[in-house]
């Protein structure tokens, strides 16, 4: 144990109080739901393919300026790419859900935005390749939510690896703009939920299924606000449940909200704040592109269902790990 406290420091090991908080909350609300283990397997899950993600990119971070990483990461790009060209609808590959692949594409757009920081300018052919195609397989899936957080995500990387921002004001500023954007954004859900009739921006912007799902979510999480009604039932509740694809509310904070409460939600966000300085841990333009990421991915998730994927919750707990393992790159002198 004191190993593992002197390799984290104190600061790592507290950022894994909310994962593990979480978990067993989640524990809790299974046996208070009744509704078996099955429902909750996300909430159980979501926190190991994390850290398991995170572990990934401390190692990956190590051989960020490697053949195998450049060709891996072209490889996966190739993946996201025919995925969308070659599988016909419904069930794009490779997640088989269009927005998730967007996610997870504009999730790879970082991990190359990484890539770019640790690999010398004559060998960064690949990376610049595989981010190019990351680029593409953002707009084959045409997720409109995707694009939206895939445009300041790639605006960010490209500052990143141009400016080479060394002050850590600049972490610690992304780490605020992230936090406020991922709470404003979980607040414009909320109320659009909890209005009646549905918002004009709302109806403009969303399909009338997200509209009953939404509303179906907020009620649910009305009759019991603090600790929720417990995994799976907000499947068992709305008449949606029917179609395998509307089984989830989609939307992060409405299902988390509705199924384990404020109590939930508020893990949720603790979670959420605890990645970013994990990934703040490192060198300031690495840490600047991963709280991007996390941000991005955070608030997409809360207009649609993305966490429930172990591909996309892996890739960012990649990010995080690969930036928070910057920082020990830094001060043993190995970094770019």
């Amino acid at each position: 144990m004191r190993g593992v406290r002197e390799h984290l420091g104190w600061g790592g090991a507290a950022a894994l109080a909310p994962l593990a908080l979480w978990w067993g909350w989640s524990v809790v609300a299974v046996v208070r739901s009744g509704w078996g283990l099955s429902p909750a397997l996300p909430y159980l899950l979501c926190p190991l393919v994390l850290l398991a993600g995170v572990c990934l990119g401390g190692v990956v971070a190590r051989h960020a300026d490697s053949v195998a990483v450049r060709v891996a990461l072209v490889i996966a790009e190739l993946i996201l790419v025919i995925g969308v060209v070659m599988v016909t609808e419904p069930g794009k590959g490779p997640t088989g859900y269009t927005n998730a692949n967007a996610a997870l594409a504009v999730q790879f757009v970082a991990i190359c935005g990484l890539a770019l920081l640790s690999t010398a300018r004559e060998r960064r052919r690949g990376v610049l390749v595989a981010l190019a195609l990351g680029v593409v397989a953002v707009a084959l899936n045409r997720s409109t939510a995707g694009t939206a957080v895939a445009l300041p995500v790639f605006t960010v990387v490209a500052l990143a690896v141009w400016l080479r921002p060394a002050r850590r004001w600049w972490t610690a500023m992304s780490v605020a703009v992230g936090a406020l954007a991922v709470g404003f954004a979980g607040w414009v859900i909320l109320r659009a939920a909890e209005s009646t009739p549905f918002p004009e921006w709302a109806v403009r912007a969303f399909d009338p299924v997200r509209e009953r799902l939404w509303q179906d979510a907020a009620q649910l999480w009305s009759e019991r606000p603090l600790t929720g009604s417990g995994p799976g039932s907000f499947a068992e509740r709305t008449v949606l449940s029917l179609d395998p694809d509307t089984m989830a509310a989609h939307s992060s904070i409405l299902q988390v909200g509705a199924e384990t409460g404020w109590v939930g939600v508020t893990l949720l966000d603790a979670m959420v704040l605890a990645a970013m300085l994990w990934a703040a841990r490192g060198s300031t333009p690495h840490a600047v592109i991963a709280v991007a990421a996390v941000a991005a991915l955070l608030v997409h998730s809360m207009a649609d269902h993305l966490l429930e994927f172990g591909s996309v919750v892996l890739a960012v707990g990649i990010v995080i790990g690969w930036a928070g393992a910057s920082g020990r790159q830094r001060h043993d002198g190995n970094s770019e």
